[in-house]
């Protein structure tokens, strides 16, 4: 009996924990107690021990209880990141810890507990008698040896710098990141009115020519995982549906190119080509990028069989495209 008891317990305080891990706001004793439905009494003891142990933290100021982020798993870690997310959007400026803390739903006092060890690993750095907190250069070495070992990039640089020459556009070199699409190196266009960007910029799969370029040539059942498992969305005024999406990648997996207008940025068009290896997965995705005046479909489609042929004369060939198709969409 007694154990049954205490198994009880400790699934309500586990209740207890994911309530507040989920939610954005502090929460008092009598909310918490609404919603899981238990009495205040046995909430206000469970809500005590958790304090004391350090997994919530009450504030002073309105009694009201929130995560501190203590985990042994995904939950501190997930934090962490979301801070450095949220530093990362300040560069370089910085910001403060209430500001920050605002930024991913935490308690501010939470949020210094989380980066004073960030502190002391180097990944962030707070000013001097103030309160501003800044990303520090030190996660410049999570990429650099990324970067620098990257047989890809360092093949295809040579490309890119040419193509951005001669078109005079934005020329960018895409990785995948799970179920996004990553810029990991970039050559601005000179031009005044230019779209390029920024290194690091994550965007999902399914939107842009990058993006589909990699869809199209991955295995169907990775291609369904994607478009079953995550909502999608729109960025902009295009709305991308999941039949049209499929009936697209096929065509771009038999020209050996993508091309889009205005799915990710307002006002931009891309042609992109996937680099593969020799077993036909995609490591990357060459794209070129335009403001939407600048050019039309029929220069986008040129563009891409461009791509196919630079590339091939690379020996790094994305796909031999089927003439019958080099004038589909």
């Amino acid at each position: 009996m007694a154990n049954s008891y205490q198994l009880q317990t400790l699934a309500r305080a586990l209740d207890v924990l994911e309530l507040l891990e989920r939610t954005s706001k502090p929460m008092s004793l009598t909310e918490i107690a609404e919603v899981l439905g238990e009495a205040t009494a046995i909430v206000y003891r469970i809500l005590h021990t958790l304090e004391n142990r350090g997994y919530l933290y009450r504030r002073p100021e309105d009694k009201r209880y929130s995560y501190t982020g203590r985990s042994t798993g995904a939950g501190a870690v997930s934090r962490a990141v979301d801070l450095l997310l949220a530093a990362a959007e300040n560069v370089p400026g910085g910001a403060p810890a209430e500001q920050l803390a605002r930024r991913v739903g935490l308690d501010s006092r939470v949020t210094e507990e989380i980066l004073i060890p960030l502190r002391e690993k180097g990944w962030v750095q707070q000013e001097e008698d103030s309160d501003q907190w800044h990303l520090s250069h030190t996660v410049m070495a999570l990429s650099r040896p990324f970067l620098n070992s990257d047989d890809v990039l360092l093949r295809i640089r040579p490309l890119m710098e040419r193509l951005h020459v001669d078109t005079g556009e934005t020329v960018s070199l895409f990785h995948r990141a799970g179920d996004s699409q990553v810029v990991t190196s970039v050559l601005p266009s000179p031009h005044p009115v230019r779209y390029a960007l920024d290194m690091g910029s994550t965007l999902p799969l399914y939107l842009g020519a990058a993006g589909k370029a990699m869809m199209a040539f991955l295995p169907e059942s990775e291609v369904e995982a994607l478009i079953k498992n995550h909502q999608i969305t729109a960025l902009t005024r295009y709305v991308p549906k999941t039949g049209a999406l499929r009936k697209e990648l096929k065509t771009i997996r038999r020209r050996g190119y993508a091309i889009s207008n205005g799915e990710r940025v307002e006002g931009a068009s891309a042609a992109a080509v996937p680099v593969l290896r020799e077993d036909g997965y995609p490591v990357a995705v060459l794209g070129l990028m335009m403001p939407s005046f600048r050019t039309s479909d029929g220069a986008l489609h040129g563009l891409g069989e461009r791509l196919v042929k630079e590339l091939n004369l690379l020996r790094i060939p994305p796909v031999q495209p089927q003439s019958s198709c080099s004038n589909a969409n």
